[in-house]
């Protein structure tokens, strides 16, 4: 899509793949095998078969499942209708999230992440040490992990209580690697039925749990002034530089720069906003 072009904004399933791949997906799982650090057999063994319903890239369906684990009802997922200017200014002040749903399976875009990855590698980054990034080894959860990186990352602001099913999570999470954390979302049992009924009340029938789908959820926050992309098949979070103006606008122009210009011909792209909901 080029700079103007609406986005869409079809409602999609978002699926993904697991870190620890299942067999039967090994073009679409090479890269994220590749960047799996846990290398205990029993480990892979166990979350190989780890998958949960995945959700509707519906912002109804991701602030249920928000709501549900511990995010106040005056906060909500809106849909961003487009990238032009006049259509994010209809989307309400002070997003403190962006989630992006698209097709990760595309050639081009899986060469250019392997080129971003490597870039990144040779000359470094700076990250957020108060930057909250959890590995994705629960198949078809990117819709989950995309949320709860929204709301890890803005509890403060969110008012995120430390007694909800999130809070405590995060809370037992305290401390641990991204890996630790993404393999404590496997047993995360509040966390999943709230996903997983989440999940049932979408606008399409929900699918199978192991569906082998390409479409998949990544979240853009700030913190400490930078803009972040959080993927949670990736070893690393990735810095996109200062944010000029709001995270709304600069998430906008990294994601035309880094995914609808890197793949104009796709039109697998759709987009919320974690919003006040006044």
């Amino acid at each position: 899509l080029a700079q103007g072009a609406r986005a869409s904004i079809d409602f999609q399933v978002a699926t993904c793949p697991p870190g620890l791949p299942p067999g039967g997906r090994e073009r679409e799982m090479a890269d994220v095998e590749d960047e799996c650090t846990p290398c205990d057999a029993s480990i892979r063994e166990r979350m190989k078969n780890v998958h949960w319903v995945p959700l509707e890239s519906n912002p109804e369906m991701l602030t249920d499942f928000a709501q549900q684990v511990g995010m106040p009802s005056s906060w909500a997922f809106t849909d961003i209708f487009g990238l032009d200017e006049e259509l994010l200014a209809m989307v309400p002040p002070g997003a403190v999230a962006v989630t992006l749903l698209f097709d990760s399976s595309r050639d081009v875009m899986r060469k250019w992440k392997a080129e971003q990855k490597a870039a990144i590698q040779a000359s470094g980054q700076k990250i957020s040490p108060s930057l909250k990034h959890l590995r994705q080894y629960v198949g078809n959860a990117c819709g989950t992990i995309a949320t709860i990186h929204s709301l890890a990352n803005n509890a403060e602001a969110l008012g995120l209580s430390a007694d909800s099913p999130l809070g405590k999570f995060l809370a037992a999470a305290d401390g641990k690697t991204p890996d630790d954390i993404g393999i404590m979302l496997a047993d995360a049992k509040d966390l999943h039925t709230a996903s997983e009924a989440s999940a049932q009340g979408g606008q399409t029938a929900a699918p199978e749990a192991d569906a082998d789908v390409n479409n998949h959820f990544i979240v853009f926050v700030e913190k400490d002034g930078d803009i972040y992309e959080l993927d949670g098949t990736k070893a690393f979070p990735i810095n996109h530089g200062a944010v000029e103006g709001s995270l709304l606008f600069t998430a906008a122009k990294v994601i035309k720069k880094n995914f609808m210009e890197k793949d104009p011909d796709s039109m697998h792209f759709n987009m919320m906003a974690l919003v006040k909901d006044d």
